[in-house]
């Protein structure tokens, strides 16, 4: 792999520092929190909290152990989109009829950058924060389930994640949800990972993690970004 390629592998987390508390919050209100945070990021979220470098064969595995589709070469896939490298398609001889367009180049699948996020939060968590991967677990999507539910649980007995959360102790299992952005950060997007975390926290009195993977296109690489959740 070249050295451009390799730079390209440097990511920046930040914390988002203010808490956002869910409580009984309308959904209305969940997406005014969202709007808000993205308008308050690049004020709030210039320091980053932990910068590391990504080893793509271990990215690999957690990605075949930890997240929820059957998307295998992460590391490839995170290399063409960190620099927003979209393959070529064949391009017919003849012209395609008016009002039509054939295309040229692949576009990013949304679950393989939903892949990328769930694969780089626990590759952090385990390589960058010493969390044993026995103690993370992956939920089944609710989407039958009388409530949402976040994507991870964590149990973090010795609290290894204390500076993360910005709390001493916190009630276990740490509930964490994840999204991947090949583009903008999207409102409605965080909105939807607040709605997720909100059920059990507000049931359990729980505290939760929003992590962030959003592809840098300025500078085309990924940076992440951690949204503490409480009641």
């Amino acid at each position: 792999m070249s050295a451009t390629a390799m730079q390209g592998l440097d990511i920046d987390l930040f914390v988002y520092p203010t808490a956002l508390k869910l409580a009984s919050k309308t959904e209305q209100q969940l997406r005014h929190e969202a709007r808000m945070v993205i308008t308050n990021i690049p004020h709030y979220c210039q320091t980053p909290f932990r910068s590391f470098s990504v080893n793509l064969a271990s990215l690999e595995v957690c990605n075949s152990r930890f997240s929820e589709k059957q998307v295998t070469r992460i590391d490839d896939n995170f290399c063409y989109y960190s620099y927003g490298r979209r393959l070529p398609l064949d391009r017919p001889d003849w012209r395609a009829p008016k009002g039509a367009r054939c295309l040229v180049k692949k576009t990013f699948s949304g679950d393989v950058s939903g892949e990328i996020g769930e694969s780089l939060f626990t590759y952090f968590l385990t390589t960058e924060m010493g969390i044993d991967p026995h103690d993370i677990g992956h939920t089944r999507p609710g989407k039958k389930a009388a409530f949402l539910v976040p994507d991870f649980l964590i149990s973090d007995s010795s609290h290894s994640l204390a500076l993360l959360v910005g709390k001493a102790s916190y009630p276990l299992p740490l509930l964490a949800e994840v999204k991947g952005f090949t583009g903008k950060l999207d409102s409605e997007r965080i909105s939807h990972a607040l709605q997720q975390l909100q059920a059990l926290i507000q049931r359990g009195s729980y505290v939760g993690l929003v992590f962030l993977a959003a592809r840098n296109l300025s500078r085309r690489r990924y940076d992440a970004y951690v949204l503490r959740v409480e009641q």
